[in-house]
């Protein structure tokens, strides 16, 4: 089974158990295992109590120490199971906890010889967690029994500390059971209570009926030697000779004077006076409460000013209240401490959901630039590169355009610089000027004689002057009219890169890294 599937079993345990799960032995103390079996001596140190939750692509297997640790608990005691198995007891509390946490971790730690304390061992409760109050909130100290797996490993140690060792009702149980299984539990007890080396059930009988007679009145009567000490319990009798002091809880079992009318019943007369002592007291002035010492009834002034009424009292300087538990739903007072433990066990709730939610690589946007650390108390923050917008991975495949898009990668450009092949198909217009009009002329060849002119198409000469234009051509050139033509087309534009942006809004980002 994979690591995975480890995990998986034990939260599902977990929740059906509402306890810890079975404790995994990690890669760290599989290798503790193969040493101790080669020599070296395998020392249990301490165990590590954690809040931590584990992510569904974490491997317990790899572990080397709890995700978080918030407290540290000393081993109590060990059991060797045999068979490989193995128990260790520690006991938690919180008096040294400052804050309040879930219990959702217990790391076996452990060492090799004097090498370096890593995880042996891990056990985890998920979500199904107690809730550990801070020491302001005093609880009953938890005492904890975890069985792990020790193999066939050997020269196993326990570092314990004494000072924590209680006796639990298990531990009494089992001596007592012990000690009543012993035939001579008492004997040397009963020897030197009777004197005797050798006591019989018969000869102790006789010794408790002589020690009884002189320190037991029967049932019949008989006198009493010494002084009767009777403090918090009640006399009865229908005669008393002798002084009666202490305090009366009751003007009723204070009036004496009906019972001690004369001498012989009543030897102190400050007795027989009791009851004309008391007085009354009215609520609010308490002119005479009393108090009763060795017999005399007093009368005390009392100002009930100074306390607060009942109802509505305005009470001043620092008062205090029992701390209720964190899930009393009733009318009494809530003190600060109650306030803050309730606070830290339903917010805590709240605070594991914005982490699964605020993961990391989360990104946070704001148009106030506080760092999310502070607002929500976890993680490391970092802001997001200046001027990058956010686009979705994965490929973009469109007639004119093809690319795949791998989360964190960066691109783009602020302004671009139009290559040629950039730019669109395009037409360009243009003109010539109009100069080098002209006409050519004809050589007439007859006989030995060559005759420059105009001739038209049936060799008739047109002459040689404007009289004889033809087609308003003059014979003015000689050649064939070679020329050339100027073509002018202008450009446009100053070869800037254009602004790339699009429209937007500046705001402060923060991408969460750890």
């Amino acid at each position: 089974m994979n690591s995975l599937q480890n995990r998986s079993t034990l939260l599902d345990k977990q929740y059906d158990t509402g306890q810890f799960s079975a404790c995994i032995v990690t890669n760290i103390g599989k290798e503790m295992i193969a040493k101790s079996q080669n020599g070296q001596t395998l020392t249990f140190t301490r165990v590590a109590l954690g809040d931590g939750l584990i992510d569904d692509d974490e491997d317990i297997l790899s572990f080397t120490k709890v995700k978080n640790e918030r407290l540290s608990a000393n081993i109590a005691k060990w059991v060797d199971k045999q068979n490989g198995q193995f128990q260790i007891q520690f006991r938690v509390s919180n008096q040294e906890v400052e804050i309040g946490f879930w219990q959702r971790e217990i790391g076996i730690m452990a060492k090799i010889d004097g090498g370096e304390e890593q995880l042996y061992a891990y056990a985890t409760s998920g979500n199904g967690a107690d809730f550990l109050y801070d020491k302001t909130t005093p609880i009953d100290e938890r005492i904890v029994n975890i069985d792990f797996v020790i193999g066939n490993a050997e020269n196993v140690q326990v570092i314990v500390n004494g000072s924590i060792i209680y006796a639990t009702i298990e531990d009494l149980e089992n001596a007592i059971d012990e000690h009543n299984a012993d035939e001579n539990a008492h004997d040397n007890l009963i020897k030197r209570l009777f004197g005797s080396a050798e006591a019989t059930l018969d000869s102790i009988k006789l010794k408790i009926k002589e020690c009884a007679k002189e320190a037991c009145l029967p049932l019949s009567g008989g006198t009493m030697k010494g002084n009767i000490n009777a403090n918090g319990y009640n006399i009865t009798a229908t005669k008393f000779i002798g002084n009666l002091q202490g305090k009366a809880d009751s003007a009723t079992n204070a009036d004496l004077a009906a019972k001690a009318t004369t001498a012989e019943n009543a030897n102190n007369a400050n007795n027989s006076s009791v009851a004309n002592k008391l007085g009354t007291s009215t609520v609010g002035s308490a002119t005479k409460p009393v108090y009763i010492n060795n017999g005399v009834a007093s009368a005390v002034s009392v100002d009930l000013s100074t306390l607060a009424p009942k109802a509505s009292p305005g009470l001043t300087g620092t008062p205090t209240a029992p701390t209720a538990n964190v899930d009393t739903n009733d009318t009494q007072l809530a003190t600060c401490a109650f306030v803050r433990n309730a606070i830290s066990k339903y917010s805590s709730k709240d605070i594991d959901v914005l982490k699964k939610i605020m993961h990391v690589g989360y990104i946070h946007f704001s148009t106030v630039n506080i760092n999310p650390a502070e607002l929500f108390g976890f993680g490391t923050w970092e802001a997001m590169p200046a001027g990058r917008v956010l686009l979705a991975q994965g490929k973009v495949e469109t007639e004119n355009y093809t690319h795949n898009f791998v989360a964190g990668e960066t691109g783009g450009e602020f302004v671009h610089q139009l290559t040629v092949g950039e730019l669109p198909a395009h037409n360009h217009s243009g003109s010539t000027n109009w100069a080098g009009n002209h006409h050519h002329g004809t050589v007439w060849t007859e006989g030995s004689y060559s005759i420059w002119g105009l001739y038209d198409g049936n060799c008739n000469h047109r002459g040689m002057g404007a009289g004889n234009d033809w087609d308003n051509a003059l014979p003015n050139t000689s050649t064939d009219g070679n020329h050339s033509h100027t073509v002018t087309i202008n450009n446009t534009g100053s070869n800037q890169p254009h602004n790339n942006i699009q429209p937007y809004i500046a705001i402060y980002c923060w991408k969460r890294s750890s």
